[in-house]
């Protein structure tokens, strides 16, 4: 693996790194070349009559053979991750000038602890390509009935479709470098896309996070933030992966499901379907032979945004309006225990009325 580190500009937050406004395209990497940067691991500088937008950046270069061969193969020289922070992704913005080259690609970065750490370790932070989807009739055929006894074990799927709205308060109790941070959550949601999650948590204020056709916010106590079109993608997926939403989305028509091996998993033998939905990628694992739900299994990030291997392993199954929902939550990542996914339920109501006010879009600026 070659790292080389560049120049580097410490960048400055003023509001949460995953919520920050649309910009205008900005010039990469402080006007170094990328193609004489990867070509001869020199920092040339371009010139503006040499210059390509592509995306949210401007890259200048320092010849026009330099900006054909860009225009020939962009993907080749550009920041890579549609210029997401290397380490943390999932919508944060990098800053364009912290970058570094690792592998031969240009990755940025959104603080410096994210750069030392990317550059230490670039494999715990890069996705791996997911598994083919299995595309078998026969596969698809299993996995279809293997979803069905998923609906079954939470109650059929006349109470699922029934559901158009629910609120649900969960806790949490993570163990940070920091110390200890108790974490409640109240998530209102209102289907197919509304959602609003309102957080506290020790030592900070109060924040919220919403999502509606309209776009996505960071809800601070002074003023609300637009989430970039990334995350709020990304943070609806998230959403999207809790166990009701993700039954009620079975039936859209850009779903994949098929059934994959069967394995035995925490001491439990049970059978397996992946579902699929764009970036929304899991398995849920039923005990062998029965309508029984036991656990999720994804691909996902940990506290410190390694990628790693998430199980959720489902308990405390309660009946909530005709559904048999689970009220426990323990999650393991990469095999070992996880505070950051772990929750236990407090509360679930199922179409509750409401409040329309609490899905308007704020002003901007204001709260």
């Amino acid at each position: 693996m070659q790292v080389k580190k560049l120049l580097f500009v410490t960048l400055l937050v003023t509001g949460p790194v995953f919520a920050q406004m649309p910009q205008a395209p900005k010039e990469a990497l402080d006007g170094v070349d990328p193609v004489a940067l990867l070509s001869s691991g020199k920092e040339v500088i371009g010139k503006t009559e040499f210059k390509v937008t592509r995306g949210k950046f401007d890259y200048l270069f320092a010849s026009a053979e330099n900006k054909a061969a860009f225009e020939k193969a962009p993907e080749t020289y550009e920041i890579q991750l549609s210029g997401a922070c290397a380490r943390m992704q999932g919508g944060v913005t990098g800053n364009p000038s912290d970058y570094a080259v690792v592998d031969g690609k240009i990755y940025i970065f959104g603080s410096d602890d994210c750069h030392k750490k990317f550059v230490a370790a670039p494999q715990k932070f890069l996705p791996k390509p997911a598994p083919a989807m299995p595309s078998s009739a026969a596969a698809v055929q299993a996995g279809r009935a293997l979803l069905e006894k998923v609906v079954e074990a939470v109650g059929g799927a006349q109470p699922l479709a029934a559901v158009t709205a629910y609120t649900e308060i969960a806790t949490q109790t993570q163990q940070r470098p920091t110390g200890q941070v108790d974490i409640t959550t109240k998530t209102i949601r209102r289907f197919p896309a509304d959602v609003r999650v309102e957080r506290t948590q020790t030592g900070r204020p109060p924040n919220a996070i919403l999502i509606t056709d309209a776009g996505g916010w960071f809800l601070a106590p002074d003023r609300a933030y637009v989430q970039n079109p990334e995350a709020r993608v990304i943070q609806l997926q998230e959403f999207n992966r809790q166990l009701l939403p993700l039954l009620r989305l079975r039936g859209d028509a850009d779903v994949n499901v098929a059934a994959v091996p069967a394995e035995t998993i925490a001491g439990t033998d049970v059978d397996r379907v992946r579902l699929k939905k764009g970036g929304l990628d899991v398995t849920l694992n039923l005990v062998k032979g029965k309508a029984q739900l036991h656990s999720m299994s994804y691909v996902g990030r940990g506290l410190d945004s390694e990628i790693g291997d998430y199980l959720v392993i489902y308990s405390d199954f309660r009946e909530v309006s005709g559904l048999r929902l689970p009220f426990a939550e323990n999650a393991l990542f990469n095999g070992s225990p996880d505070s950051f996914q772990t929750r236990k339920i407090q509360g679930i109501e199922i179409n509750p009325a409401i409040d329309a006010a609490l899905f308007q879009a704020p002003a901007a600026g204001g709260k």
